[in-house]
């Protein structure tokens, strides 16, 4: 059986935690066990209480960890060998030596979310991502012309989210609006990640608070500052993504992080929509509207599109490697 080392473990999850985690919450932990398997633990204090109340996020921000985890293993010569996974937010495995590198693996450094305005794609970008999505049978691409629809839905769904006060004081609690934050640089969603200025980081602690939300709702402005439609529209694509019925999310999750590696790969970047999934009713119409195949469910869509050449690469909050191993 092959171990590694307290050094090792601390280089391989700063690495995997570099996969996604429903707002940046990073709620994966990394346990050396005695005999020399390795488990992944999820944090449920760091669970969505209003929005992931049954932790299913938590459990698919898991699976991403766990995929980063093998890939990661994979650069070091490592196999993981794991039980089936179970419906709770654990997962472990022994390690083998005998690996060869997982192609994804240069990817992973590049893979960020971007949340600003993206660059015109090139044909031969824009076609490399169809064909992509083609050979996908949990991806379902919507093309330029659609962009218009499917940003409508963004727009409606999230006022709806919006409107409510919990769900938005949650939102501001893993929103960084201001360097003096004590979790900022560590984990949440910070200003500079979110593409906004100062200034815009200021108005969204304001906006967002009760009483101003409501107020501004009430005589109609709440739309046009949440709207993300002019950088909606600026995407080639969108990206539904979807898996089977019943799936356990850990799975999805391993999944999911696959599938940005590899649009990283192409070239493209993504930012998610969400909420587009999380409302029932919408997703179920984008079913419907898109052909997405009984048995499966939306589990995220993506914008995805060319970032703009020279631009700064955005900002990726993370944990130090030490507050992600546990005893």
């Amino acid at each position: 059986m092959t171990r590694l080392a307290p050094p090792d473990l601390l280089a391989l999850a700063a690495e995997a935690n570099l996969a996604p985690s429903v707002h940046n919450t990073q709620p994966t932990r990394w346990r050396l066990e005695p005999g020399g398997d390795v488990t992944l633990i999820a944090d449920e204090s760091r669970r969505l209480k209003v929005g992931d109340p049954a932790g299913r996020d938590l459990r698919v921000s898991l699976g991403a960890a766990l995929e980063a985890t093998v890939i990661a293993l994979s650069a070091r010569g490592l196999t993981w060998q794991t039980a089936p996974l179970i419906d709770r937010a654990e997962a472990s495995g022994s390690l083998r030596e005998g690996a060869t590198t997982d192609p994804l693996h240069t990817a992973i450094p590049n893979r960020f979310t971007w949340r600003r305005p993206f660059a015109p794609a090139t044909s031969q970008q824009a076609q490399s991502l169809d064909g992509w999505a083609a050979t996908r049978d949990d991806i379902t691409l919507v093309d330029h012309d659609g962009l218009a629809a499917i940003s409508e839905f963004n727009e409606h769904a999230s006022l709806g989210f919006f409107r409510n006060a919990s769900y938005r004081a949650e939102l501001l609690s893993w929103m960084r609006l201001s360097a003096s934050d004590p979790c900022f640089g560590r984990d949440g969603l910070s200003a500079p990640a979110l593409g906004m200025s100062r200034l815009e980081a200021l108005g969204a602690g304001v906006v967002l608070r009760d009483p101003w939300f409501g107020l501004l709702d009430r005589v109609g402005l709440a739309p046009s500052l949440i709207s993300e439609h002019a950088r909606t529209k600026t995407a080639t694509a969108v990206l539904l993504f979807h898996r089977p019925d019943g799936e356990n999310p850990a799975e999805t999750g391993r999944a999911l992080y696959r599938r940005l590696l590899e649009i990283t790969t192409l070239g493209f970047s993504t930012w998610p929509m969400a909420v587009l999934a999380d409302d029932p009713d919408t997703a179920a119409q984008l079913k419907r509207r898109h052909g997405i195949p009984d048995g499966h469910r939306l589990i995220n869509a993506w914008r995805t599109g060319i970032v703009p050449q020279g631009a700064a690469t955005p900002r990726r909050e993370r944990l130090p490697a030490e507050a992600l191993i546990t005893a």
